[in-house]
C-alpha cells in the first residue's frame, strides 16, 4: 500500500496573522489548517512550523514500525475534534512529521512539492519507501555540496511529488520537510512575502525543467516554499 501526505498544518503563535499573510502571498484563502502552536511544543523550543501528516491505515502500528527504525515519538497520540487520530514523530534522521488516519475524512489537495532536507538522502528515502511504499523517479545531480536530488512519487500515475536531498549536511540547514505552494506569478508572490513581513530565504532557483522555486519564511519564521511551473 502507498501512503502520502494528506494534511498540512501550520502551527503558529498567531494563527490569525498567519492566515492574513498566506492569503496575501497566495492570493486566496489558505486551504490548509492553521492552528495555535501547542504549549508543549513551544516549551521544547519548537518555532512556528508547517507539519505534514502522512495518511496510514493504522496509526499506532505505523508509529511502532517507524520507531523500530530509529524514529522518536514527540508526545502522546492525539485526536482532533472530529476524532481523527495522529502522532507526531521525529524521523530517524531528525525531520518532524505526523502520521494520521483520515479514512473517510476530508483531506487536503496535495501541495505542489514535498522536499525532504536530510543528512543522508539514501537512508532517509529508504525508510519512507519501506514504510509507505514511495517509489524513486528522476534523480538530478545538483552542486557537489548538495549531491543528488532524488525525486519520488506515491501517485498511481507516477508523477513526481517531491524529492529528498542531502542539504542537512550543510552547517546552516537542519533536517526538515519543506512544503511548496503552487503560484502562477512567483515574482508577485515573493513581493507579497516581503511586504507581509516574511523572508525570501535564498533567492529563486530554476530547476532543469524550467520550474522556478523559492524557499521562504513567514513573519514567525515558519519555513515554506513557492513554486511556479514553467
Amino acid at each position: 500500500m502507498t501512503n502520502g501526505f494528506c494534511w498540512y498544518e501550520l502551527r503558529s503563535p498567531s494563527p490569525n496573522e498567519a492566515r492574513r499573510f498566506y492569503a496575501g502571498v497566495l492570493g486566496t484563502e489558505v486551504a490548509q489548517e492553521i492552528s495555535l502552536l501547542p504549549a508543549a511544543a513551544a516549551a521544547r523550543g519548537a518555532p512556528s512550523h508547517w507539519l505534514g501528516h502522512i495518511d496510514v491505515p493504522d496509526v499506532e502500528s505505523s508509529v511502532q514500525r517507524f520507531v523500530a527504525l530509529g524514529a522518536e515519538r514527540l508526545g502522546p497520540p492525539r485526536r482532533s475534534t472530529e476524532g481523527v487520530a495522529s502522532t507526531v514523530l521525529r524521523d530517524p534522521l531528525g525531520a518532524v512529521i505526523a502520521l494520521t488516519c483520515r479514512t473517510g475524512r476530508e483531506v487536503h489537495r496535495e501541495l505542489a512539492w514535498h522536499e525532504l532536507h536530510t543528512a543522508d538522502h539514501v537512508r532517509a528515502f529508504a525508510h519512507y519507501s519501506d514504510l509507505f511504499g514511495w517509489r524513486p523517479t528522476e534523480a538530478i545531480q545538483l552542486s557537489p555540496e548538495v549531491g543528488t536530488y532524488q525525486q519520488f512519487t506515491w501517485r498511481d500515475d507516477a508523477r513526481s511529488v517531491g524529492a529528498a536531498c542531502g542539504t542537512a549536511r550543510l552547517p546552516h540547514i537542519h533536517p526538515h520537510w519543506l512544503f511548496y505552494f503552487a503560484v502562477d506569478d512567483l515574482d508577485r508572490a515573493l513581493a507579497a512575502v516581503v511586504e507581509g513581513g516574511g523572508l525570501v530565504a535564498n533567492g529563486t532557483h530554476v530547476m532543469p525543467d524550467g520550474t522556478r522555486v523559492a524557499p521562504c519564511e513567514d513573519p514567525h519564521r515558519a519555513a515554506f516554499g513557492l513554486r511556479q511551473a514553467p
